[in-house]
């Protein structure tokens, strides 16, 4: 009962992820640096370390008692993730949500998965979890690849010549998005010396996760933050966080923060009650329904609508072999 209660939170945990970039395509008056800049502060650091304190016992403390080298390698992860955080905002900017979600998220759960499974738990690679967990990555990949198929035969039909050169150019930061977009579970996976800290500390086990997820996402922060910053500069915007700002804005800013955080720190939670391999199983689970997510908003918000209809078929069936891909996901932990 335990492990479908945490499939039931992962699901909805995906639901969170697929949707918190939609609020940014309602921001009126705001370029994508300022929308980006509220967003990252509100997410990875005030909300961020307010949920951190709530369920962590004696934050601070539990830092203080992790060695150096345990501390640094999850923060390092965080840096390099926060870079892939940019280009995630830029390849979504550029490629739209029915194909930057793909791209970016299938990478993201791919890697996510197969590297700790590979490094930490090499021995279950041969086994029926591994190998049906392995299956699910394959056919999840695929049904990313059928998914940017459909986009590029989108763009096709579209006939115009800025919106390949943006597709290309695009495609590319995708790419180097979804490799370091995975860093969270890598870095979550590295930080049990901090999870271990926080639970010899009074905190339940399952929250005690929420301890890395602070130092990550803080760290995260800087990259975002500095990005943001020069953009400002360079197309002379920072006054629009001033000039532009309002409630819609900020309240929107702010419910980007709380889908986005508020995601992670329940894929924390449930994949400790999915057992030993719980963060490999959860993690491409996730990523993978945030993908659906994310094309049935791009699909709402009129993305297809002027496509052809092979396009959308295309697209369709990948969505399907997602659906599968997430199916094997969840059975690959009952073995």
């Amino acid at each position: 009962m335990e492990q479908i209660i945490s499939v039931l939170i992962i699901i909805l945990a995906g639901i969170f992820q697929g949707s918190f970039i939609l609020p940014m395509t309602l921001v009126k008056g705001w370029k994508w640096e300022n929308s980006w800049l509220l967003f990252s502060f509100a997410g990875m650091i005030i909300l961020n370390f307010l949920l951190a304190t709530i369920f962590v016992r004696e934050l601070s403390h539990v830092y203080a008692a992790v060695p150096g080298r345990d501390f640094a390698l999850p923060a390092l992860f965080g840096f390099g993730w926060g870079i892939g955080a940019v280009l995630f905002g830029i390849g979504m900017d550029k490629l739209g949500m029915a194909l930057g979600y793909p791209i970016i998220m299938g990478l993201t759960a791919s890697m996510g998965a197969l590297l700790p499974l590979f490094i930490l738990h090499s021995g279950d690679i041969l086994k029926p979890s591994g190998l049906i967990l392995i299956a699910g990555v394959i056919i999840a990949v695929a049904g990313i690849i059928l998914c940017s198929k459909a986009a590029t035969m989108k763009a096709g039909n579209a006939a115009e010549k800025q919106a390949k050169e943006r597709l290309s150019g695009g495609i590319i930061i995708a790419v180097a998005a979804g490799l370091l977009s995975s860093l969270p579970n890598i870095g979550f996976t590295f930080g049990s010396a901090i999870a271990q800290a926080a639970t010899d500390s009074g905190t339940s086990p399952a929250m005690a996760g929420n301890a890395v997820w602070a130092l990550f996402f803080s760290v995260g922060f800087i990259p975002n933050m500095l990005y943001t910053i020069f953009l400002m500069i360079k197309n002379r915007t920072l006054r629009l966080m001033i000039s532009a700002f309002n409630i819609r804005n900020a309240g929107l800013g702010l419910l980007m923060a709380v889908l986005w955080i508020g995601s992670f720190y329940l894929y924390g939670y449930s994949s400790y009650n999915l057992g030993n391999l719980g963060n490999i199983v959860g993690w491409p689970l996730f990523i993978s329904l945030s993908i659906v997510a994310g094309n049935l908003w791009g699909i709402w918000r009129g993305e297809w609508r002027s496509s052809s209809e092979k396009a959308k078929t295309k697209l369709n069936t990948g969505l399907v072999v997602l659906v599968v891909a997430m199916i094997l996901f969840g059975i690959s932990n009952l073995f």
